[in-house]
């Protein structure tokens, strides 16, 4: 696996603009996600590559009822988590230490570009969900990748590959996810006003293309 972070990580996402700004998008988009499907009151969510914790404290908070757990493979972004009202796991999220149907709700968030195996994640994500749980996904957009790399906004040798929205459908497809819906969203690393209403501006003249960051939805049939 590459990329596995470090206590500068954790930092940086405190701290970094980017670095916050990609974290509380990625929260509103998966909490957003959690609130259109979301049938039980009390759910268990399992975050796999949690990092640090902070979206998964996030979830936490607004919905109390929860069982939030995660899964990190770098002991030292488990440390920097001081939240007490989750619970984080050293582990790899291609070989999770959970019981089958133990989850309502799996997240996957910028973590299977980094994974040597990455079909794995999907049939232990598969595994550990309860008939009907959800499997959220994000990844970055490929076309974004390779302008990122370019202008040297990301470390390189960081992912291992990348994945358009085909391809990640064929990996849900192959691993019995219904897809309940598919989108890419973010026009700017740092954020803009107004960037949700231009965003579906972008998605409506089918320049969706263009946005940074790709989500898919999937349903344990």
């Amino acid at each position: 696996m590459k990329g596995i972070m470090t206590k500068k990580y954790h930092a940086e996402r405190k701290t970094k603009l980017a670095s916050k700004y990609r974290l509380r998008r990625r929260t509103r988009e998966v909490l957003k996600i959690i609130n259109k499907y979301l049938k039980a009151d009390d759910p268990k969510i399992l975050d796999l590559g949690t990092a640090d914790g902070l979206m998964l404290s996030e979830i936490k908070k607004q919905l109390p009822k929860s069982d939030c757990v995660g899964i990190e493979l770098s002991k030292e972004l488990i440390e920097s988590c001081k939240d007490k009202n989750i619970k984080i796991v050293q582990g790899d999220v291609q070989n999770l230490p959970f019981k089958d149907e133990s989850f309502d709700i799996v997240i996957a968030t910028a973590i299977i570009e980094h994974l040597d195996h990455p079909m794995k994640l999907l049939e232990e994500a598969h595994r550990v969900l309860r008939p009907g749980g959800i499997l959220i996904l994000t990844t970055p957009n490929p076309f974004f990748e390779k302008i990122a790399d370019f202008i040297g906004h990301t470390e390189k040798e960081i992912h291992q590959t990348t994945f358009g929205l085909k391809k990640l459908k064929t990996y849900f497809k192959k691993t019995n996810f219904q897809i309940l819906e598919t989108k890419r969203f973010m026009i700017s690393p740092i954020g803009l006003p107004c960037e949700l209403t231009i965003e579906k501006i972008i998605r409506f003249l089918k320049l969706g293309f263009i946005l940074l960051n790709q989500l898919v939805v999937g349903k344990k049939k």
